[in-house]
């Protein structure tokens, strides 16, 4: 009878056979869904000071063709860095008046009325106020702003509001908060709260004497990168963003609307769906906690913004261009499902059919109308001419691509170098920019023969083969100019090195580069005759293309944020001389799977596998002294800890533990360990030893006994809320799987007690 339940049981569940890794369950992520609409825009005065009427009712009408409902104007007064003001309204302030520059509200206001419009106006803007926000002499000064924005504000409400009623709509707290390393202690949390609840209050305060009907919008950023002044982590982030929330005496229809940062490269848009669903999270609790309906939106960045090093080069063209449309609206379905309205960075400015390049605005529009984006690809460029151009006593060459061509309208131009991407070229807004996307100045020109290639973007974002080209340094310089016909792509044989940047010292060698293009590196044991030592801070950081890197076993520190955010990375070996893991050093590593642990290894720093969700099984080797605070936290998929040293010291949630709106233990997570620190650490947090489970025991009430076989037979089969406490003792075969055989030998087990 047995062994035909057995066969059955095989046969019916077969499907259902599920390893341990997959047993809990992941945190639910909301699907990207087409955007419809735009609710709202940012716009600036020097864009529109000198739009005439036919100008406004085009721009206007074109808001209204994406569905804009409300737009932002935060230059009313600005207190700039010299002790001077630049003041957009006829203001009668006393430390105002002299520095009027031109009435950029009263036609705003009248066209936003007739369009249906409405507009918040923001308070003014004290260009030095984030220095210091939380000492006693930072807090005076920021209390003195607050009372500089209430008097702007209350001088443009009786100007305006009583002509405009309802164009009128809300007031701009145009201050920008950003994320700081003060959410990583409570203390910061504390501080920052109380005193953004200071100058909050008086901005509301003042607000609910003028209208309390008229909501409040301010809109701080999102940036999780910049290591030397922004916080991180999510969970540090959503305490922050709930405490501050919570004490701020915000009113229902009010409006936290974050920057994405995309633009300016405080974040991406691979971790965009991440970070606002920790904001929905905080706004959530805060509403609850004070009663009131704050709300949340996204103001999604429309430009482009590179790294501090290129904005520092003497080029000539603009590095901050426009972000093309498969990128901004990605970024809108990201962010889509967590906020309660859209809003943008800025349309007026990037995106205007009359400002920019028609093509943008027409392919947004498509998109908005069907949710399709155009996918042909450009084709490259036909011509490059050269010439001899100076720069600072210097001659370099100057690279004007003409002939790429496109169904919709080519805006970018991407410059490699020898097989690496090496500069770029982007649309500016036409207004007070450089509308030029085709003229290259090479300014860190070498005569080293180097091979060229370019490859040209759409409005879409649709990239086009690649062309190569050289030239001849002595050649040019002779003639002055000359006239090239480009070749198809350089197909390059590129080795690890090609793609690493290396430090040599007496001691060894640090890597403390990556090109952001590489995909799989194979580190050498030994550069210029110095073995390879030690993994420096940043060196693969953001690599976003990694998948793979063989690290030599000559590395002795992987150092901190070694691999931090490198998001496709699956595979890299921990070299057996390794004493050291940094802190963040694996930090964001979603798809990490296998990591085995050497002996040699003594030390795993604070967080050092945060995030690492794929990671499935670790076993700390005996070697090592401490496993440091949050070191394995938010590791979706592991479940078992294996602890082989008795002396190894465990820090503050560093395993075991995940964050979901709230820190917890991880459901199913089990420690097997027989040291005394380990049983410690569990039986302080709550953990279970696998020692101490009962096989069969799958409900954890203590006992084996017919529940437990109804309960995994309910799981096998998927039934809805259906849940298993500890996976490992359903695993009665001990091979690793929980499937119908398991269920057998449970049956079985029952039938002999």
């Amino acid at each position: 009878m047995m062994k035909k339940f057995l066969v059955a049981a095989i046969t019916l569940c077969l499907s259902l056979t599920m390893n341990m890794q997959g047993v809990c369950s992941m945190h639910a992520q909301a699907e990207p869904s087409h955007i419809e609409r735009i609710d709202g825009t940012f716009i600036q005065p020097w864009l529109y000071m000198t739009y005439d009427e036919e100008q406004w009712h085009n721009e206007m009408q074109a808001l209204k063709d994406i569905g804009i409902q409300y737009l932002i104007m935060g230059d009313v007064a600005n207190h700039n860095t010299d002790g001077t003001w630049t003041v957009y309204y006829p203001s009668q302030l006393d430390y105002l008046q002299d520095y009027v520059a031109y009435d950029v509200i009263e036609p705003l206001l009248y066209y936003c009325d007739q369009y249906d419009i409405k507009l918040y106006l923001g308070m003014g803007l004290d260009c030095a106020w984030n220095s210091d926000i939380v000492s006693e002499e930072g807090r005076k000064a920021n209390q003195d702003y607050m009372k500089q924005c209430n008097e702007i504000t209350t001088e443009l409400f009786h100007q305006y509001k009583s002509r405009y009623p309802d164009t009128y709509y809300g007031f701009y707290f145009v201050t920008e908060l950003y994320n700081t390393i003060y959410m990583e202690t409570d203390a910061g949390i504390d501080a920052y709260a109380e005193s953004l609840d200071e100058m909050f209050t008086m901005v509301i305060d003042n607000c609910n004497g003028l209208d309390p009907s008229m909501p409040l919008l301010f809109s701080p950023y999102v940036n999780i990168f910049g290591y030397g002044y922004a916080s991180i982590n999510a969970d540090r982030f959503t305490e922050y963003w709930t405490e501050v929330l919570s004490r701020i005496p915000f009113r229902n229809g009010d409006m936290i609307c974050p920057q994405d940062s995309c633009g300016g490269g405080g974040m991406d848009a691979a971790h965009l769906a991440q970070w606002t669903k920790a904001y929905r999270n905080a706004v959530d609790r805060s509403n609850a906690a004070r009663g009131t309906m704050l709300l949340l939106g996204t103001n999604a960045e429309m430009f482009v913004q590179p790294d501090a090093y290129r904005m520092s080069l003497p080029h000539g063209v603009s590095y901050s261009g426009i972000k093309h449309v498969r990128d901004f609206t990605a970024r809108l379905e990201a962010a889509n499902p967590y906020v309660d309205s859209l809003f943008c960075f800025a349309y007026p400015h990037h995106y205007s059919p009359y400002n920019t390049e028609p093509q943008f605005h027409a392919c947004l529009k498509t998109y908005l109308e069907t949710g399709e984006i155009e996918t042909e690809k450009p084709t490259p460029p036909t011509k490059v001419e050269i010439r001899l151009t100076e720069s600072e006593g210097k001659q370099l060459p100057e690279f004007t691509f003409t002939g790429m061509t496109d169904n919709t309208a080519v805006v970018h131009t991407n410059i490699y170098q020898n097989g690496k991407l090496y500069d770029y070229i982007v649309p500016a807004v036409k207004v007070g920019g450089n509308q030029t996307q085709n003229v290259w100045t090479d300014y860190e020109f070498i005569d080293d023969n180097a091979v060229y290639e370019a490859e040209c973007v759409d409005v879409c974002g649709n990239v086009s083969d690649r062309c190569s080209f050289s030239f001849d340094w002595n050649e040019l310089k002779a003639k002055g100019s000359l006239s090239i016909t480009p070749s198809d792509a350089v197909q390059w044989n590129m080795t690890s090195l090609d793609y690493l940047s290396y430090t040599v010292t007496d001691y060894g060698v640090r890597i403390n580069g990556c090109d952001k293009q590489a995909v799989d590196i194979i580190i050498p044991d030994e550069i210029e005759g110095k073995p390879v030592t030690v993994i420096d801070w940043y060196a693969f950081e953001r690599c976003s293309a990694l998948q793979s890197v063989v690290i030599p076993d000559t590395v002795t520190h992987i150092s901190r944020f070694a691999f931090a955010h490198c998001i496709a990375l699956e595979s890299v070996n921990m070299p057996q001389s390794l004493y050291s893991i940094e802190q963040y050093a694996f930090y964001d590593c979603p798809k990490l799977k296998g990591i085995d642990l050497p002996e040699s290894l003594h030390i795993i720093e604070e967080r050092a596998f945060c995030g690492c969700e794929a990671i499935s099984e670790v076993t700390i080797p005996e070697s090592c002294q401490s496993v440091g605070n949050y070191a394995f936290f938010d590791c979706d998929a592991l479940h078992t800890m294996t602890i082989n040293g008795d002396s190894t010291s465990l820090g503050i949630k560093s395993i075991g533990y995940a964050y979901d709106n709230g820190y917890g233990v991880k459901d199913c997570f089990l420690l097997i360990s027989g040291s005394e620190n380990a049983a410690d650490y569990a039986k302080e947090n709550g953990i279970k030893l696998v020692s101490e489970l009962i096989p069969g025991d799958v409900n954890a009430d203590g006992s084996f006994n017919i529940a437990d076989i109804v309960l995994l037979q309910k799981w096998l089969l998927a039934l809805p809320d259906t849940h298993l406490a500890y996976w490992k003792a359903a695993d009665l075969c001990e091979d690793g799987r929980i499937n119908a055989v398991d269920l057998c030998l449970a049956r079985q087990m029952m039938l002999e007690m």
